[in-house]
């Protein structure tokens, strides 16, 4: 036995190797982690197993490894550290199963087409990705792998990677019923092996359903209510994010019509594997995909699907003599290897680079809200981890219903005209209204981009009650320049029925102006600021009225915009980017005392903001002082020159 370990280990240390410096190198944690991370605080500091302390709802999808995660602080450990450590073992791990796997399917002569197998999982920029990342992932996918490789061995042991599977996620269940289908399609036989492996495992997990039954309410998580529902929409989603697998993963598909093509010559291990991927991959297909990027859904079936690279491979060359197999082997693995990598590298050092700036962001926002605010806040957000995770305590209504019941059960339906790219389409306006949060944080500032926050630009009391104010960032110390992150602050009670009043044309040119006005297109964004302008009932919100204004500023028409900003604070004396702005035109036009009205309406406002306001005016002014008289020495020099 020592000798098969020792093998197994020389066979698979070239991809080990491969995919631990692609998983240091990506470093990458997922917001989505921080979720179950503030259930295990909360736990830790006697709470209970909530995300919102008296909120009995079970937003993770994760319960063992929550557990886990519990058990590794109760005895002093750093959970979120070594969560990822676990993560990056399993990730070993699903190398180690592949390449076993791939033995028992290939016979000795073929050794090396395993070999290649594990080198295509230690190659998968998702694995690297997924497996440190914090959440359960790699594990679910390993114990995944597990029950196969029991099922494919006849071992009892099945009864407990079953179970196990199950409690790391509810797809566990999944998992078992899929193995029962590839039972009976591949041997035309009623399962009976892998029935009595469900049933001993359905029994085994009676406590662990007898505990969400009678602390939650209910067998399946939260999380379950709020990403679920079938439409053609969601379909196409999941044809497109299979299409998205097979392009940069499964190799156009090619390797699964071989192996079809040669089915009846495959052995019963080699059907079970393909069967059992491609039922996966309809289940994928069939749910709508993932809302997380790099094909998370997928990680579980990697490993199968180079296993069924490998078989066509080798049933396509199974006729040439042995050295010439050899040869057409490495010839053929080298551009493999470098494809299974290179496809989707650029892909996903971009989303690791979007998630590492996406955590310093909301990290921030949460610590800055925390400085300026002393009182027991609470806040809306549609993306809810590390945010809610660094405001343990505070009160966090998860706008898309993760771990909201009532989002999640009683969402509002479709609003028609809307469109959004975001998965998460569940929303209900009138109860986070009449929830009155202190504050509802975008995900992407002030521009509404899920449907969530989307909607709430429909209802007059969310445009009435709510203002921004900002915190200065830098993604970076060393950067000079940076950006402010907004939030909206309830600043007026909410009052009067909370109907929709607004229309979606509005909405979608607004936001179309702010997609322009990001990418610096000034002029394309007031065409449709004007657009939503035209569509908007009176009063407009006063957030259109005043980006317009700044976007002639920002093209020059200064003139044009100041009486805007003037008209919108007589309407509205509560929005500071208004003072702010006004504050340095008053200074420049030399109208010192209506300039100290609009600075002493930004200190009040945001008194965190005031002292960055007042050194960047005066270091736009001296500009200005700079730019005017350097003119009016060349205005000299040229009528020197004249005379």
């Amino acid at each position: 036995m020592l000798k098969n370990i020792a093998k197994t280990a020389l066979f698979v240390s070239p991809a080990l190797a491969i995919y631990s410096f692609l998983a240091i190198k990506l470093n990458v944690i997922q917001d989505d982690a921080y979720i179950s991370y503030r259930y295990v605080a909360n736990f830790l500091n006697g709470d209970g197993l909530v995300f919102n302390i008296g909120e009995q709802i079970e937003g993770f999808t994760n319960f063992a490894w929550v557990i886990y995660m519990i058990a590794l602080g109760g005895i002093g450990g750093d959970y979120v550290f070594l969560s990822r450590v676990t993560g990056f073992l399993f990730g070993g791990g699903l190398i180690v199963m592949t390449f076993l796997l791939a033995r028992l399917v290939l016979s000795e002569r073929d050794k090396w087409f395993a070999v290649l197998s594990s080198l295509l999982v230690g190659l998968n920029m998702s694995i690297a990705y997924w497996s440190p990342a914090g959440l359960e992932t790699a594990a679910f996918a390993f114990c995944t792998m597990l029950c196969l490789y029991f099922y494919l061995r006849r071992s009892w042991l099945l009864v407990a990677a079953m179970a196990i599977t199950v409690w790391l996620r509810p797809e566990g269940a999944l998992v078992t019923g899929l193995l029962i289908a590839v039972e009976w399609l591949s041997e035309w036989k009623i399962p009976r092996f892998t029935l009595r492996c469900a049933a001993i495992a359905l029994l085994t997990s009676l406590p662990y359903v007898g505990f969400k039954l009678l602390y939650y309410g209910s067998i399946l998580p939260n999380s379950f209510y709020a990403k679920t529902g079938f439409d053609l929409d969601k379909l196409k989603s999941g044809v497109e994010y299979a299409w998205l697998y097979f392009k940069q993963f499964g190799w156009l598909g090619i390797p699964y019509i071989v192996a079809f093509v040669y089915y009846k010559r495959l052995s019963k291990s080699a059907r079970a594997i393909l069967l059992f991927a491609v039922l996966y991959i309809a289940y994928i297909v069939l749910v709508g995909g993932d809302f997380l990027k790099v094909l998370r859904f997928f990680i579980p079936i990697f490993g199968m699907a180079a296993v069924i690279l490998v078989l066509a491979a080798r049933m396509l060359l199974q006729n040439l003599v042995e050295r010439t197999r050899l040869l057409v082997i490495f010839m053929v693995s080298l551009p493999l290897l470098f494809f299974s990598w290179n496809l989707p590298v650029d892909d996903v050092n971009h989303f690791a680079f979007y998630e590492h700036f996406f955590l310093r962001k909301m990290k921030f926002m949460a610590e800055s809200m925390k400085k300026t605010d002393s009182t027991n806040f609470s806040v809306a957000v549609p993306t809810i981890g590390i945010f809610g995770y660094e405001l343990i305590g505070h009160k966090i209504i998860d706008m898309v219903g993760l771990t909201d019941s009532t989002i999640a059960r009683h969402s509002e339906p479709p609003i028609p005209g809307m469109k959004t790219t975001w998965k998460e389409d569940k929303h209900n306006s009138k109860y986070l209204l009449e929830s009155a949060p202190d504050y509802i944080l975008f995900s992407t500032g002030k521009k509404p981009s899920a449907p969530a926050e989307r909607a709430l630009l429909l209802y007059p009391q969310f445009m009435n009650s709510y203002r921004a104010v900002g915190w200065f960032y830098r993604a970076r110390e060393s950067q000079t320049t940076g950006v402010m992150n907004p939030a909206f602050k309830r600043m007026r009670e909410i009052t009067g029925e909370i109907v929709p009043s607004y229309p979606v044309g509005y909405v979608e040119n607004y936001k179309r102006g702010l997609d322009a006005y990001v990418q610096q297109d000034h002029r394309k964004a007031i065409g449709f600021f004007d657009r939503a302008l035209a569509l908007s009932p009176d009063p407009p919100y006063v957030y259109l009225v005043y980006q317009k204004a700044f976007c002639l500023m920002a093209i020059g028409k200064v003139p044009q915009a100041l009486p805007i900003l003037d008209q919108l604070l007589q309407r509205d004396s509560l929005l500071f980017e208004a003072h702010r702005d006004l504050y340095f035109y008053s200074l420049l036009g030399g109208d010192s005392a209506k300039a100290a009205t609009h600075a002493g309406w930004v200190e009040k406002l945001t008194p965190w903001y005031w002292p960055k306001v007042k050194r960047d005016v005066a270091r736009r002014m001296e500009s200005f002082q700079a730019e005017f008289r350097r003119r009016e020495l060349e205005k000299q020099k040229q009528e020197g020159a004249g005379k």
